[in-house]
């Protein structure tokens, strides 16, 4: 499903980002990338995106180049980030609202799929609270419930700091695992991980990156 063939980012004429990247991410895999601090973890993300343009190599979804690909008609990617973007002054249902009203999705139905994604991660009660009273383990959990909107046919992940020292980590880990298994089978999945045993049994496979390269890259046992 995706396919990045000779891939290479560079942000200046001295450093590159990603250098030479060759993978292949089909569709059920869930695939977690590790790698110190500047390894490349978010490059990779966002080339796969098209957030950032690689200097050489070509990205393919479904066989097709990535700067062919319409992403509202042709495929369905989300994309969870470690800074969200929200309207601050708007509730959290114009937020979710907003995300169906650009992807074309009937007017009609948006109270139901708001209100479904918000159950599952059981904070239908900040329906209509404005983003700017959040708080930060809140702001997470809607982030994902957005993405929880729709089908998906990718789902990126970028490192959104869940840490097993916060006192609302069981509540983000099981949001975060619930957004990864849901429709499983029918998406690719690529997350950043700092601590991957905290995250193990979540992915099928775990690529390492070092200066941007892959170092590794192994199935997991489950």
């Amino acid at each position: 499903m995706i396919e990045l063939k000779n891939v290479s980012l560079s942000y200046n004429k001295e450093y590159y980002a990603l250098y030479n990247i060759n993978l292949s991410i089909q569709k059920g895999e869930c695939v977690a990338v590790v790698g110190l601090s500047g390894s490349g973890k978010s490059s990779l993300l966002r080339v796969i995106a098209g957030l950032d343009k690689p200097v050489q190599g070509e990205i393919l979804i479904n066989k097709t180049p990535l700067e062919e690909v319409d992403f509202i008609s042709q495929v369905s990617v989300g994309f969870l980030s470690s800074k969200p973007v929200f309207f601050e002054n708007k509730t959290v249902y114009n937020n979710l609202a907003w995300a169906l009203k650009i992807r074309k999705i009937d007017k009609q139905s948006w109270e139901a799929k708001i209100d479904e994604a918000l159950s599952a991660l059981n904070i239908l009660e900040l329906k209509n609270k404005k983003i700017n009273k959040l708080t930060k383990t809140d702001r997470k959990l809607v982030q994902i419930a957005r993405l929880m909107l729709r089908p998906l046919d990718i789902l990126l992940c970028d490192d959104i700091g869940i840490n097993p020292e916060e006192e609302n980590f069981e509540i983000l880990f099981d949001a975060f695992k619930n957004l990864i298994k849901k429709d499983k089978k029918h998406k690719a999945v690529v997350f950043v991980c700092n601590n991957f045993n905290l995250f193990k049994s979540l992915a099928t496979r775990k690529i390492k990156l070092v200066s941007g390269s892959v170092e590794e890259d192994l199935g997991v046992l489950q």
